[in-house]
């Protein structure tokens, strides 16, 4: 369990740093956009999709993050309310239903991904499997995430963690 755990938090450190850095980057494109269309009278043909398919990769790997963190929506008002053994049956329910979830995004991803490997993206000439490839990679990423939850000791389980101290 260490090294899963170890992984985990590896996983979820370097999706936070790309998913930082692709939005970084998606903010300075769109600038240089609105500056050359503006400013300079002259559009970037690669500008907008590339903006796009960084942000649909930061979006999903911000997704997964929120998964390692356990900050997606929940009931807290009912877990609170049940007894330790209720939240963790109510939390590996929770898990479940998210890993259901997460084996439609992983398989009807990959899915998507090898019927769009021969597309090309009209501007920057991308193989249209990598902004899809998105889903089935975000999708391995959350179930390693609720793996690690499911796992984890009864006072860690389930899709609620208590917010850090000052929140």
């Amino acid at each position: 369990m260490n090294a899963l755990r170890w992984l985990d938090e590896a996983l979820a450190r370097l999706e936070r740093v790309i998913a930082v850095l692709l939005l970084v980057s998606t903010v300075v494109v769109v600038m240089l956009q609105v500056f050359f269309r503006f400013v300079l009278d002259d559009s970037l043909s690669w500008s907008e999709e590339s903006a796009r398919f960084m942000f649909i990769w930061s979006a999903i790997l911000g997704f997964s993050s929120s998964v390692h963190a356990r900050r997606l929506f929940s009931f807290d008002m009912l877990f609170g309310r049940l007894s330790a053994r209720g939240r963790r049956v109510c939390g590996a329910v929770y898990t479940l239903a998210a890993a259901g979830f997460v084996w439609v995004l992983v398989v009807d991803g990959a899915r998507l991904v090898e019927r769009t490997t021969s597309q090309f993206s009209a501007a920057i000439g991308v193989p249209m499997a990598w902004p899809y490839a998105a889903l089935p990679v975000g999708g391995v990423l959350v179930a390693i995430h609720l793996l690690v939850q499911l796992l984890a000791p009864a006072g860690e389980q389930g899709g609620h963690r208590p917010a850090p101290e000052g929140e």
